[in-house]
Protein backbone atom coordinates (compact mmCIF):
# COMPACT_ATOMS: atom_id res chain seq x y z
CA UNK A 1 0.00 0.00 0.00
CA UNK A 2 1.03 3.39 -0.85
CA UNK A 3 0.62 6.44 1.36
CA UNK A 4 -1.15 8.36 -1.42
CA UNK A 5 -3.83 5.24 -1.63
CA UNK A 6 -4.10 5.88 1.76
CA UNK A 7 -4.63 9.45 1.27
CA UNK A 8 -7.18 9.29 -1.03
CA UNK A 9 -8.90 6.39 0.78
CA UNK A 10 -9.50 8.46 4.26
CA UNK A 11 -10.79 11.25 1.67
CA UNK A 12 -13.54 8.91 0.49
CA UNK A 13 -14.47 7.61 3.73
CA UNK A 14 -14.43 10.79 5.76
CA UNK A 15 -16.84 12.51 2.95
CA UNK A 16 -18.78 9.46 2.05
CA UNK A 17 -18.69 10.41 -1.61
CA UNK A 18 -15.89 9.60 -3.82
CA UNK A 19 -16.61 12.71 -6.02
CA UNK A 20 -16.81 15.11 -2.56
CA UNK A 21 -13.14 13.22 -2.29
CA UNK A 22 -12.35 14.01 -5.88
CA UNK A 23 -12.83 17.74 -5.46
CA UNK A 24 -11.20 17.81 -1.52
CA UNK A 25 -8.24 15.88 -3.34
CA UNK A 26 -7.78 17.98 -6.53
CA UNK A 27 -8.29 15.54 -9.05
CA UNK A 28 -10.61 13.68 -10.82
CA UNK A 29 -13.08 11.35 -9.94
CA UNK A 30 -11.85 8.41 -12.61
CA UNK A 31 -8.86 8.41 -10.85
CA UNK A 32 -10.65 8.21 -6.96
CA UNK A 33 -12.53 5.38 -8.77
CA UNK A 34 -9.49 3.98 -10.11
CA UNK A 35 -6.95 3.90 -6.96
CA UNK A 36 -9.67 2.61 -4.39
CA UNK A 37 -10.51 0.01 -6.71
CA UNK A 38 -6.43 -1.03 -7.12
CA UNK A 39 -6.61 -0.94 -3.02
CA UNK A 40 -9.38 -2.98 -3.02
CA UNK A 41 -7.86 -5.84 -5.49
CA UNK A 42 -4.51 -5.26 -3.56
CA UNK A 43 -5.98 -6.10 -0.22
CA UNK A 44 -8.51 -8.82 -1.83
CA UNK A 45 -11.42 -7.13 -0.32
CA UNK A 46 -14.26 -4.92 -0.41
CA UNK A 47 -13.74 -1.42 1.19
CA UNK A 48 -16.83 0.62 0.69
CA UNK A 49 -20.60 -0.08 -0.15
CA UNK A 50 -21.60 1.12 -2.97
CA UNK A 51 -24.88 3.32 -2.48
CA UNK A 52 -26.97 5.29 -5.21
CA UNK A 53 -25.77 8.28 -3.88
CA UNK A 54 -22.44 7.90 -2.18
CA UNK A 55 -20.84 5.24 -0.34
CA UNK A 56 -20.40 3.95 3.11
CA UNK A 57 -17.65 2.00 4.79
CA UNK A 58 -17.34 -1.87 5.11
CA UNK A 59 -17.00 -4.12 7.84
CA UNK A 60 -13.24 -4.06 6.46
CA UNK A 61 -12.97 -0.23 5.31
CA UNK A 62 -13.74 0.11 9.24
CA UNK A 63 -10.64 -1.89 10.11
CA UNK A 64 -8.26 0.34 7.59
CA UNK A 65 -9.26 2.92 8.11
CA UNK A 66 -8.33 2.85 12.31
CA UNK A 67 -4.49 2.07 10.56
CA UNK A 68 -4.99 4.44 7.77
CA UNK A 69 -5.09 7.51 9.70
CA UNK A 70 -2.52 6.24 12.31
CA UNK A 71 0.07 5.97 9.01
CA UNK A 72 -0.54 8.88 8.17
CA UNK A 73 -0.12 10.61 11.36
CA UNK A 74 3.39 8.33 11.75
CA UNK A 75 4.65 9.62 8.48
CA UNK A 76 3.99 13.12 9.66
CA UNK A 77 5.74 12.73 12.99
CA UNK A 78 8.90 11.46 10.67
CA UNK A 79 8.56 14.14 8.71
CA UNK A 80 8.64 16.67 11.07
CA UNK A 81 10.71 14.78 13.73
CA UNK A 82 13.38 15.57 10.65
CA UNK A 83 12.93 18.68 9.25
CA UNK A 84 11.21 20.07 12.25
CA UNK A 85 14.65 22.62 13.18
CA UNK A 86 14.62 26.06 13.96
CA UNK A 87 11.69 28.37 14.13
CA UNK A 88 8.06 26.98 14.08
CA UNK A 89 6.51 25.87 10.92
CA UNK A 90 4.24 23.74 9.03
CA UNK A 91 0.32 23.66 9.02
CA UNK A 92 -0.99 23.53 12.48
CA UNK A 93 -4.87 22.74 13.05
CA UNK A 94 -6.88 23.76 16.22
CA UNK A 95 -10.49 22.94 17.22
CA UNK A 96 -12.25 25.03 19.44
CA UNK A 97 -15.95 25.83 20.39
CA UNK A 98 -17.89 28.76 19.18
CA UNK A 99 -17.85 31.25 22.28
CA UNK A 100 -13.78 30.28 22.39
CA UNK A 101 -13.03 31.12 18.94
CA UNK A 102 -14.99 33.90 19.16
CA UNK A 103 -14.20 35.48 21.87
CA UNK A 104 -10.70 34.31 23.38
CA UNK A 105 -8.81 32.87 20.47
CA UNK A 106 -8.65 36.24 17.86
CA UNK A 107 -6.27 38.18 19.76
CA UNK A 108 -3.90 34.77 20.42
CA UNK A 109 -4.73 34.03 16.98
CA UNK A 110 -3.20 37.13 15.87
CA UNK A 111 -0.31 37.42 18.04
CA UNK A 112 0.99 34.02 17.53
CA UNK A 113 0.87 34.57 13.61
CA UNK A 114 2.63 37.67 14.04
CA UNK A 115 5.44 35.98 15.97
CA UNK A 116 5.59 32.32 13.74
CA UNK A 117 4.15 33.71 10.37
CA UNK A 118 5.69 30.41 8.95
CA UNK A 119 2.95 28.39 10.43
CA UNK A 120 -0.29 27.82 8.52
CA UNK A 121 -2.93 27.81 11.18
CA UNK A 122 -6.15 26.46 10.45
CA UNK A 123 -9.03 26.25 13.06
CA UNK A 124 -12.45 24.46 12.84
CA UNK A 125 -14.76 25.19 15.29
CA UNK A 126 -17.33 22.93 16.38
CA UNK A 127 -18.98 20.91 19.90
CA UNK A 128 -16.45 19.78 22.15
CA UNK A 129 -17.60 16.59 21.50
CA UNK A 130 -17.06 17.01 17.77
CA UNK A 131 -13.32 18.43 18.48
CA UNK A 132 -12.31 15.69 20.42
CA UNK A 133 -13.93 13.18 17.63
CA UNK A 134 -11.81 15.21 15.03
CA UNK A 135 -8.62 15.21 17.35
CA UNK A 136 -8.88 11.16 18.40
CA UNK A 137 -9.76 10.80 14.47
CA UNK A 138 -6.23 12.60 13.44
CA UNK A 139 -7.85 15.82 11.77
CA UNK A 140 -6.93 18.24 13.44
CA UNK A 141 -3.60 18.92 16.33
CA UNK A 142 -5.19 20.21 19.31
CA UNK A 143 -8.63 21.06 20.87
CA UNK A 144 -10.16 23.55 23.11
CA UNK A 145 -13.12 21.75 24.75
CA UNK A 146 -14.79 22.55 27.94
CA UNK A 147 -15.88 19.94 30.53
CA UNK A 148 -14.33 16.83 31.86
CA UNK A 149 -11.70 15.02 29.71
CA UNK A 150 -11.28 11.55 30.32
CA UNK A 151 -9.71 9.24 27.86
CA UNK A 152 -6.36 6.99 27.90
CA UNK A 153 -5.39 8.53 24.58
CA UNK A 154 -5.12 12.27 25.30
CA UNK A 155 -3.91 14.91 27.62
CA UNK A 156 -5.41 18.04 28.69
CA UNK A 157 -4.20 20.96 30.11
CA UNK A 158 -5.40 24.19 31.72
CA UNK A 159 -6.76 27.22 29.03
CA UNK A 160 -9.48 29.05 30.52
CA UNK A 161 -11.73 29.58 33.87
CA UNK A 162 -15.20 30.52 32.89
CA UNK A 163 -18.01 31.72 34.76
CA UNK A 164 -21.50 31.07 33.56
CA UNK A 165 -24.30 33.09 33.88
CA UNK A 166 -28.06 32.21 32.58
CA UNK A 167 -28.36 34.67 29.70
CA UNK A 168 -32.06 35.93 29.68
CA UNK A 169 -34.61 38.60 27.55
CA UNK A 170 -33.99 42.08 29.11
CA UNK A 171 -37.55 42.53 30.19
CA UNK A 172 -36.65 39.29 32.55
CA UNK A 173 -36.28 40.37 36.21
CA UNK A 174 -36.21 37.17 38.31
CA UNK A 175 -35.85 33.14 36.81
CA UNK A 176 -38.64 32.41 38.40
CA UNK A 177 -40.87 34.81 35.92
CA UNK A 178 -39.29 32.57 33.17
CA UNK A 179 -42.77 31.02 31.43
CA UNK A 180 -42.78 28.79 28.72
CA UNK A 181 -39.24 28.05 28.60
CA UNK A 182 -36.88 27.75 25.63
CA UNK A 183 -33.50 26.79 25.62
CA UNK A 184 -31.42 28.29 23.09
CA UNK A 185 -28.41 26.72 22.91
CA UNK A 186 -25.24 25.10 20.10
CA UNK A 187 -25.94 21.38 18.78
CA UNK A 188 -25.60 18.21 20.81
CA UNK A 189 -21.99 17.90 22.22
CA UNK A 190 -22.11 21.29 23.18
CA UNK A 191 -20.61 21.34 26.76
CA UNK A 192 -22.46 24.41 28.10
CA UNK A 193 -25.57 22.96 26.81
CA UNK A 194 -25.04 20.19 28.92
CA UNK A 195 -24.88 22.16 31.84
CA UNK A 196 -27.91 24.16 31.56
CA UNK A 197 -29.58 21.29 30.89
CA UNK A 198 -28.28 19.42 33.77
CA UNK A 199 -29.26 22.57 36.32
CA UNK A 200 -33.23 22.43 34.91
CA UNK A 201 -33.26 19.03 35.95
CA UNK A 202 -31.51 19.79 39.12
CA UNK A 203 -34.18 22.51 39.53
CA UNK A 204 -37.42 20.76 38.72
CA UNK A 205 -37.67 22.85 35.50
CA UNK A 206 -37.77 19.68 33.08
CA UNK A 207 -40.40 21.08 30.87
CA UNK A 208 -38.86 22.97 27.99
CA UNK A 209 -38.26 23.28 24.35
CA UNK A 210 -34.80 23.40 22.46
CA UNK A 211 -33.54 26.30 19.63
CA UNK A 212 -30.21 24.79 18.28
CA UNK A 213 -28.27 27.46 16.49
CA UNK A 214 -24.81 27.83 14.65
CA UNK A 215 -23.50 30.92 16.45
CA UNK A 216 -23.20 33.19 19.17
CA UNK A 217 -24.84 36.20 17.38
CA UNK A 218 -27.87 33.98 16.53
CA UNK A 219 -28.08 32.90 19.91
CA UNK A 220 -27.92 36.61 21.90
CA UNK A 221 -30.37 37.88 19.10
CA UNK A 222 -32.99 35.44 19.71
CA UNK A 223 -32.53 36.20 23.66
CA UNK A 224 -32.89 39.91 22.83
CA UNK A 225 -36.09 39.66 20.75
CA UNK A 226 -37.59 37.72 24.06
CA UNK A 227 -37.31 34.31 22.38
CA UNK A 228 -35.46 32.25 25.21
CA UNK A 229 -32.50 31.63 27.67
CA UNK A 230 -29.24 30.17 27.58
CA UNK A 231 -25.78 29.26 29.53
CA UNK A 232 -23.14 31.24 28.29
CA UNK A 233 -19.43 32.42 29.58
CA UNK A 234 -18.85 36.36 30.81
CA UNK A 235 -16.69 36.51 28.52
CA UNK A 236 -19.06 36.17 25.47
CA UNK A 237 -22.07 38.41 27.36
CA UNK A 238 -20.12 41.47 28.88
CA UNK A 239 -19.05 42.41 25.31
CA UNK A 240 -20.08 46.09 25.30
CA UNK A 241 -22.52 45.40 22.12
CA UNK A 242 -24.30 42.42 24.24
CA UNK A 243 -24.79 44.38 27.64
CA UNK A 244 -27.97 46.03 26.50
CA UNK A 245 -29.62 42.84 25.10
CA UNK A 246 -30.17 40.31 28.05
CA UNK A 247 -30.53 40.18 31.41
CA UNK A 248 -27.50 38.33 33.83
CA UNK A 249 -28.70 35.59 36.50
CA UNK A 250 -25.20 34.23 38.82
CA UNK A 251 -25.21 30.63 38.94
CA UNK A 252 -24.33 28.12 42.11
CA UNK A 253 -20.88 27.20 41.96
CA UNK A 254 -21.66 24.13 41.05
CA UNK A 255 -23.14 24.65 37.55
CA UNK A 256 -21.79 28.31 37.22
CA UNK A 257 -17.71 27.58 36.44
CA UNK A 258 -16.59 25.58 33.63
CA UNK A 259 -13.21 24.96 32.51
CA UNK A 260 -11.55 25.10 29.42
CA UNK A 261 -9.14 22.53 28.17
CA UNK A 262 -6.54 22.82 25.62
CA UNK A 263 -6.30 18.75 24.65
CA UNK A 264 -3.68 16.96 22.87
CA UNK A 265 -2.85 13.20 21.83
CA UNK A 266 -1.05 11.45 24.55
CA UNK A 267 2.22 9.76 23.65
CA UNK A 268 2.79 11.12 20.76
CA UNK A 269 6.38 14.05 19.38
CA UNK A 270 4.50 17.53 19.02
CA UNK A 271 5.60 19.69 16.78
CA UNK A 272 7.19 23.12 17.49
CA UNK A 273 4.30 24.88 15.69
CA UNK A 274 1.86 22.52 18.44
CA UNK A 275 3.79 23.24 21.58
CA UNK A 276 4.27 26.49 21.03
CA UNK A 277 0.24 27.38 20.46
CA UNK A 278 0.39 25.69 23.83
CA UNK A 279 2.89 27.56 25.32
CA UNK A 280 1.16 31.10 24.16
CA UNK A 281 -2.05 30.06 26.00
CA UNK A 282 -0.42 28.99 29.17
CA UNK A 283 1.45 32.42 29.12
CA UNK A 284 -1.90 34.17 28.48
CA UNK A 285 -3.31 33.02 32.03
CA UNK A 286 -0.56 34.35 33.80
Amino acid sequence: MELSELKIFLAVARKGSISRAAEELHCVQSNVTTRIKQLEEHLGTLLFHRKSKGVALTHSGHLLMNYAERIINLSREAEEAVSDQGEPKGRLSIGSMETTAAVRLPRLLAYYHKIYPKVELNLVTGSSKDSLWRLLGYQIDGALVAGEIDHSNLSAELAFEEELFLVAPPNITSIDSIENLKILVFGSGCSYRAQLEEWLRKTGKITYQVMTFGSIEGIMGCIAAGMGVSFLPRSVVERPHYQNLCTLFSLPSDVGKMNTWFVRRRNEKYSKALQAFVDLICSSRQ
